[in-house]
């Protein structure tokens, strides 16, 4: 199966530095921004009980306080206890990625030596031994707010679905306003397919599923840093090429050497689900030129 995206013309910014403190006017105002969410106790759509906790108790979920010791980036903390904590239903850039110093930066402001109420869905932990929980500061839903204010996107794993509609309907208004994340890219008249669904065994034919990028334009462009990324933490970084007009690229997920616009992501697995992922094309200033969800 297969869908089509175009773009829309944006604005577009730089930040600088490559420490966690503020570096630029606008991570300045990132931190202002976490002073503001925090003292102001709401997210802009939802009012949250005044004592989380107690919601929990009555839904039958259960909710503990605990005190945040450290920040590891946007979507993962550690406990004063030593235990780490990855927020549920989002994912934030890695280090070294678009986004990275800003997600971590307005999570430390929210939650770094606080006490939050730590609830759990269904899943207990994950693959990595880290405790999967939503963080509650008072009646602020932080992992909410992550995605609402353009941090953080949707990374949503059934049984683990408590608030789903919650982050999209966030998602949806941070898209629809250009923040954070969804800051788009000048470029424009870029036409992407996707074949998520290979035949057979995905996983046994990897090359069965491929993204198809196309020129539509009337300008030669370089593709010099621009990334495919799924809706976890699967990455495909671009190197310089020259796209021309009315050309495609095609970028398979298995193996294979790369020619005049054939790539190979040489993932060892298949890259896309085939239920339900999002695929987000960014320029080499890490903003979006595209985004494709199915």
């Amino acid at each position: 199966m297969k869908k089509e995206l175009t773009q829309k013309p944006g604005r577009k910014y730089r930040t600088s530095g490559k420490n966690n403190a503020p570096a630029s006017f606008w991570e300045l105002l990132i931190f202002i921004l976490a002073i503001l969410i925090t003292t102001s106790g709401c997210g802009l759509f939802y009012e949250y009980p005044e004592d989380p906790a107690e919601a929990y108790v009555e839904s039958g979920v259960g909710g503990e306080k605990d005190l945040i010791a450290e920040v590891i980036d946007g979507d993962t903390v550690i406990l004063e206890n030593g235990k780490h904590i990855r927020l549920l239903g989002i994912n934030t850039p890695e280090e070294g990625m678009y986004f990275y110093r800003e997600a971590k930066a307005v999570l430390e402001a929210m939650v770094l030596e606080k006490e939050l109420v730590l609830e759990k869905d269904v899943t207990d932990l994950d693959i990595y031994g880290r405790q999967l929980r939503y963080l509650f500061l008072d009646s602020l839903f932080v992992n909410l707010e992550m995605i609402l204010r353009g941090f953080a996107n949707i990374y949503t794993n059934p049984p683990d679905v408590k608030y789903a509609d919650k982050f999209l309907e966030a998602e949806r208004y941070a898209r629809e306003n250009n923040l954070g994340l969804w800051e788009l890219s000048v470029l424009d008249n870029i036409k992407v397919e996707l074949i998520y669904d290979a035949p057979g065994n995905d996983n046994e034919n990897i090359n069965g599923e491929y993204a198809v990028l196309e020129n539509t334009g009337n300008t030669v462009l370089d593709t010099a840093g621009w990334t495919i990324k799924d809706s976890g933490t699967n990455i495909y970084r671009f190197s310089s090429y020259e796209f021309y007009p009315g050309t495609k690229i095609i970028l398979y997920s298995g193996t294979g050497d790369d020619s005049d616009g054939f790539f190979y992501w040489n993932s060892m697995t298949a890259v896309w689900n085939n239920d339900s992922d999002t695929l987000y094309l960014r320029d080499g200033e890490g903003l979006l030129i595209g985004i494709y969800n199915y």
